[in-house]
């Protein structure tokens, strides 16, 4: 292989679903230009994009008043000369820094394309590349660490998303819970509840309904630490979320969970993923003039238990 000396500006994105849907077209990008990348992020993405063996740096976008980020931002790259400049966001920065070559991504918000697909439109070698999360020697021991004194198989859950339209019902997740750790897939084994910060309280609940079985509760958890405990799991099933596309990234065998969004376009992607959704599209359930994601309830409530819990025995007896 040919020592990588091209330099890539990568421009990706806040959200951590998006930033891990963008990991394969990265490394196509560095393999394809013999580039090592300088990567542009939010918060979430960072630990994703650093862990790339092939990231230079990686600089954190923080949103400022009056996008005053952007400037403060031109002013970190814009001493370099850039080989390839790939930019996700069409950033106003785009055209003020030099670079031989511009790879911009126009997006089209009426698409019903998978966002890797659209990703691909980008991709020097004109494919779909499956999202993967590199995690270090010392990653995966310290997901070790966090099941020690638990016994497998493992099963993850993660009942709680970004908006509470997307949240299926706490009480489903609890009687799904019981019946796949009853079943013989999972006898002896250990339920793990995942969320992010904050969403903490749904993860207590659920603990206390669910008598003798062994939980280990890791809601707000790192994001690398989570990836790594997903590695030695054996199923997950959980709401649209960043963390969904995690666990399929990783390769554990993921159910994603959909109502008011299109699985057509946020779908987890990988060796063993599969999706269960409301008997409504997700326009059918936003269809209300005075829909607002921010303030709707849950738009999940007619995902049947036994719809998912067939689905989920369904992908446990073809591994």
């Amino acid at each position: 292989m040919k020592n990588r000396e091209n330099k890539l500006l990568f421009i990706g994105n806040t959200r951590l679903g998006d930033c891990i849907m963008s990991t394969g077209l990265l490394d196509d990008l560095c393999e394809f230009y013999q580039a090592k990348a300088t990567v542009i992020c939010g918060a979430l993405g960072e630990d994703i994009y650093s862990r790339y063996p092939f990231t230079e740096k990686v600089i954190t976008l923080r949103k400022q008043k009056y996008s005053f980020h952007w400037y403060h931002l031109w002013k970190k790259i814009k001493g370099t000369r850039w080989d390839v400049l790939c930019d996700l966001r069409s950033t106003p920065v785009t055209f003020l820094v030099r670079a031989k070559k511009r790879i911009i991504l126009n997006k089209n918000k009426k698409t019903s394309q998978h966002r890797v697909s659209g990703l691909a439109r980008l991709n020097p070698y004109s494919r779909n590349t499956l999202p993967r999360i590199w995690l270090k020697k010392e990653d995966l021991n310290q997901g070790k660490d966090l099941l020690s004194g638990y016994s497998p198989p493992f099963f993850v859950i993660c009942p709680s998303a970004n908006w509470e339209a997307k949240v299926w019902p706490e009480e489903n997740f609890t009687q799904l819970s019981k019946n796949i750790m009853n079943s013989n897939y999972f006898k002896g084994g250990t339920l793990i509840i995942v969320g992010g910060p904050g969403e903490e309280q749904v993860g207590k609940i659920i603990m206390t309904k669910l008598g003798k079985i062994k939980i280990i509760n890791l809601i707000g958890l790192p994001i690398i630490p989570t990836a790594a405990v997903f590695s030695f799991s054996k199923l997950y099933i959980g709401n649209d979320s960043g963390l969904m596309h995690l666990a399929a990234s990783i390769g554990t065998p993921t159910i994603g969970l959909f109502g008011p969004t299109d699985d057509n376009i946020y779908a987890p992607l990988g060796k063993n993923t599969m999706v269960v959704r409301t008997p409504e599209s997700s326009e059918e359930l936003m269809s209300d003039p005075d829909f607002n994601h921010r303030t709707s309830g849950s738009l999940m409530k007619s995902l049947t238990i036994n719809k998912v819990e067939k689905l989920a025995f369904e992908m446990l007896r073809k591994l």
